[in-house]
């Protein structure tokens, strides 16, 4: 038998961690939380998203809420979207930021597809969703009633994570006030 090359040797290796990695991945063991202890919101740098739009962050102040980074360049957020007006329907309070987004482009996203949002601010450079560690979109935070970052996701929001990590942290929150 003639031995193996170090060729095939490390893409064998190779293959062998990228299917570990997709095995785990689908078992859950990696997902788009990014560790987070209690730390407030940055100050300014966001602008209303829309002529008639007068809503603000503070306007939520009081209660835990979602704040979704968002794009209409982002197809993801397109998807996302759909579960984000559902939440909407059901009660849970959102604001949404158009991140690095033309703001027509943005608000005519949002009378395509529909706005679940209470609040609709955009961050036309980014520099206010750098402050906060969000690396695209879309990406969620979940804030607690003091305006403090309570929790953050890297990624599409799904029934999965919805259920299993922002819900019960929102119903926590809720309880604790």
């Amino acid at each position: 038998m003639k031995p193996l090359g170090k060729k095939t040797t490390i893409l064998g290796l190779l293959c062998l961690v990228l299917w570990t990695a997709s095995g785990m991945s689908h078992l859950g063991q990696f997902s788009g939380d990014v560790a987070a202890t209690k730390y407030p919101l940055p100050n300014g740098g966001l602008q209303r998203l829309g002529e008639n739009n007068n809503a603000k962050l503070s306007d939520l102040a009081g209660q835990p809420y979602l704040l979704n980074f968002w794009a209409s360049w982002c197809v993801t957020c397109q998807a996302e979207n759909k579960f984000l007006k559902e939440l909407s329907r059901q009660g849970i309070p959102l604001a949404g930021i158009a991140l690095k987004d033309n703001p027509d482009d943005a608000e005519r996203w949002l009378t395509r597809f529909g706005s679940p949002f209470s609040v609709s601010l955009q961050d036309p450079t980014g520099e206010y969703a750098e402050k906060l560690g969000v690396q695209g979109a879309p990406e969620t935070f979940v804030i607690d009633g003091e305006g403090h970052v309570r929790f953050h996701y890297q990624g599409l929001i799904q029934p999965e994570v919805w259920q299993q990590r922002l819900k019960p942290l929102l119903e926590e929150l809720r309880v604790s006030r």
